[in-house]
């Protein structure tokens, strides 16, 4: 597996926001700082969106990384698209490299429709709550998601979902490209081997490079 360099590169530690299990949390980036992704416990997936601040309907998508890099997992010193294909975060680190850019976050058709389960928490339930608590009423879309450490493996022309093998504090470092809004749910699928079963907590960290 490819990596970067890791956070001993980093000069300042300017925020950190943990992400309980099972929730979201929302935190502002601006172009030249590093947003670093942090599982706190191990074999969990965060769902991750992100809106252009200067313009919140231009949005990071998950299609559009896919047809821009021509691959379905994205690697170090690759880039991350918006809708309108403008590249809004590069990859510098990664531990785990395992990302799903395919499915949509789970939402609770998706825990009627295949589990029978009603009122179980999802992630686009839980990102449009941090949305609205970070003060906006913008539009969130679970095909947009980018499924941050999922080990999904594409056979035989099916998609099949693993559990993540990764252990605690496993992070993937990003260069902000541009100024957004980041939102991150840490999964509360329960019900698959997404989370091994037992979502747990993640971490939003910002950082101020050297120089």
């Amino acid at each position: 597996m490819m990596v970067g360099p890791g956070p001993r590169s980093y000069e300042q530690l300017a925020a950190e926001v943990i992400v309980p299990a099972r929730e979201a949390r929302a935190v502002e980036v601006h172009a030249g700082q590093i947003l670093q992704l942090v599982d706190l416990e191990g074999q969990q997936v965060g769902d991750l969106i992100a809106y252009r601040l200067s313009d919140p309907t231009e949005v990071f998508s998950a299609g559009h990384t896919v047809s821009a890099l021509a691959k379905l997992v994205p690697e170090v010193g690759d880039e991350l698209f918006s809708n309108h294909r403008r590249p809004l975060l590069r990859i510098l680190h990664d531990d785990v490299g395992s990302h799903d850019l395919i499915v949509p976050c789970c939402d609770p058709e998706r825990y009627a429709r295949d589990y029978g389960v009603h009122n179980h928490g999802s992630c686009l339930a839980s990102l449009e709550a941090a949305v609205l608590a970070a003060g906006h009423a913008w539009t969130v879309r679970g095909e947009t998601a980018w499924n941050v450490f999922m080990n999904n493996r594409h056979e035989d022309g099916r998609i099949v979902t693993y559990e993540p093998p990764h252990a605690a504090g496993a992070t993937i470092d990003l260069a902000v490209l541009d100024d957004l809004l980041v939102v991150l749910s840490a999964c509360p699928q329960d019900l698959s081997p997404c989370n091994a079963y037992a979502p747990t907590a993640m971490a939003l960290r910002v950082w101020e490079p050297e120089g």
